[in-house]
């Protein structure tokens, strides 16, 4: 978890006097039941409408991009704000936003948008076509640096609006992973064509589309939305929702405990102070963003050998090892898909199997001569070395005991220990010097610095396809298959997947990807962080009770009440 500073004891007195001050939620009137008559006409249930939801967010937010959440709070607040063409659900599918209908043509390139009649802006003016042309054209304007968003929009050839209602994007080649990007926000034309994006601060103008509109900020404290009557969606049941500034946790789970906040995102582990009150409900959310074991995969080096990966594999106790290393905050996976959403379709992680682990070796020719520790083959004994930073005490408890781990069987892993800048982050570049390197990717697609879920997509084409192998000293690409993968069956299933539009094939190709890699191993997945998600237990929505297994908990907030 990412450690905050401390804020002043004369700001936290400030945000508690706030604090109190915030009003409970309203109660829905009961309405009285129609008189019997002869012919009793049908009735409307009313809608439980009412209340203000107060959220905590853990720092002030002093400027905003919306395409380019840096952080949580950002994150939650542009969700509150904006709209795009898409959205994705909660289980991280892309499904229709501002749009309300999508035709793919048979190639695969042609994505027509029917806009939703009568889309409006937070000011009112009308939202057309050429609101989605203007952002998607701006943004595309945008240096790449290192986001992938705004690389990944290069993958669009041509976008026309031939009228008000209707947005046709070309692709330069199939690419199902554009259905999420296009969960982009559309920015307001009338209010920022001409402008260089990048240097508009967008709390300046928060004008958008989604669900709520900005209507109050106080520095550092709140940020109060109040509910857009022309929201697409519907008109939200709740009145408002305020973001309010909370910065310790303490002061959090007390403002939780007598209800003065209703929804909190926590450190995993401080959700366990409020379990003795019955009035909340407590979740578990990933991070997007995954630690892995990493093999150097190429000639000469030990783990180049699958078998050997399998063995070592085969001997981890996952789930005991991410227990002790993370002390509960980790969640053990088996791919690099987010836990809980639509494309985590590996089976869960078992326990270690020494003896399993052992034959494997033995029928690789890596035997252990009589009185000896470390295995041989051929008179070369089965030593390899672990790279891993030396700043993350996590890290090193995992390294250690994954060492442990290989000594039980045979295989001597000296871990180690080193700087990230000066060392770790040359072994991701030529010469791939390590054997084995314990590391990490962000998987955000906004920001480089932030683990986003805003444009989730679950593609590892970049990761392990044999085409993001780095070509020598000319190839200038930020590639990222730095352990050398180069299999011909991934390499076919990755193409397909990335090119499969619909849920259930897409899925199915993702699992063909899931279980070759599962099977070749250039990566041992290891874990997933996590947080907590506190809320108030009055609280769900029209379709039942909020999801709090999923960070895009929020993605329905048009459809939450106070249950009385």
């Amino acid at each position: 978890m990412k450690h905050r500073d401390f804020r002043s004891l004369l700001w936290l007195m400030v945000v508690s006097v706030w604090l109190a001050a915030c009003a409970m939620p309203a109660t829905p009137t009961p309405t009285m039941p129609p008189l019997p008559t002869a012919t009793p006409p049908p009735t409307a249930t009313p809608l439980p409408r009412g209340g203000t939801l107060t959220l905590r967010i853990s720092v002030g937010l002093t400027s905003l991009r919306p395409w380019q959440p840096r952080s949580r709070d950002e994150e939650l607040l542009i969700g509150l704000i904006y709209s795009g063409l898409m959205r994705l659900d909660a289980d991280l599918w892309p499904v229709p936003d501002l749009a309300e209908r999508l035709d793919i043509d048979a190639d695969g390139r042609l994505l027509t948008f029917t806009l939703r009649p009568d889309l409006r802006w937070h000011d009112g003016q009308p939202l057309t076509a050429a609101d989605v042309l203007f952002t998607l054209e701006a943004l595309r304007s945008l240096p790449e640096t290192s986001t992938a968003l705004l690389a990944d929009l290069r993958y669009i050839a041509t976008a026309s609006a031939p009228d008000e209602r209707t947005v046709v994007i070309e692709l330069r080649s199939r690419y199902a992973p554009m259905l999420s990007l296009l969960a982009v926000p559309i920015l307001p034309r009338h209010l920022f064509a001409g402008r260089d994006l990048s240097q508009i601060n967008f709390l300046e103008q928060p004008v958008g589309s989604g669900p709520f509109r900005l209507i109050e900020q106080q520095p550092n404290a709140t940020l109060v939305l109040e509910r857009f009557e022309q929201y697409h969606h519907g008109a939200p049941l709740l009145d408002r929702v305020v973001l309010a500034v909370v910065p310790e946790v303490n002061l959090a789970q007390s403002a939780l405990r007598d209800g003065r906040l209703q929804v909190a995102e926590l450190p995993w582990g401080s959700q366990n102070a409020l379990a003795d009150v019955a009035t909340l409900r407590s979740g578990s959310i990933p991070e997007n963003g995954v630690y892995f074991l990493a093999f150097n995969l190429r000639p000469g080096r030990p783990f180049a050998d699958v078998r050997l990966r399998q063995a070592l594999a085969t001997a981890i106790d996952l789930p005991r090892l991410v227990e002790t290393a993370t002390k509960g905050a980790g969640i053990p996976v088996g791919n690099g898909a987010l836990p809980g959403s639509w494309a985590d379709l590996t089976p869960p992680v078992t326990a270690g199997d020494l003896p399993a682990a052992r034959a494997i070796l033995d029928a690789a020719g890596w035997t252990l001569p009589p009185g000896a520790t470390i295995r041989q083959r051929e008179g070369v004994p089965l030593i390899a070395r672990l790279y891993v930073r030396n700043d993350d005490e996590r890290r090193l408890v995992a390294a250690r005991r994954i060492a442990e781990i290989a000594a039980s069987i045979g295989i001597q892993i000296e871990v180690e220990p080193a700087d990230f800048a000066t060392v770790i982050l040359a072994r991701y570049v030529e010469p791939y010097d390590f054997d084995l390197l314990l590391g990490s990717w962000i998987n955000g697609a906004g920001d480089p610095a932030f683990s986003d879920t805003m444009f989730y997509d679950p593609d590892d084409f970049a990761l392990f396809h044999s085409s993001q192998l780095a070509q020598g000293p000319g190839d200038t690409r930020a590639t990222r298959n730095f352990v050398g993968f180069n299999d011909p069956v991934y390499d076919e299933q990755a193409l397909i997947a990335r090119q499969l539009y619909g849920r259930e094939e897409r899925r199915s190709a993702i699992a063909q990807t899931q279980a070759r890699l599962a099977s070749e191993l250039p990566y041992l997945y290891l874990w997933v962080d996590r947080a907590a998600v506190v809320l108030d237990a009055r609280l769900r929505t029209l379709d039942g009770p909020i999801d709090l297994s999923t960070p895009r908990y929020l993605w329905n907030i048009e459809r939450w009440y106070f249950q009385p």
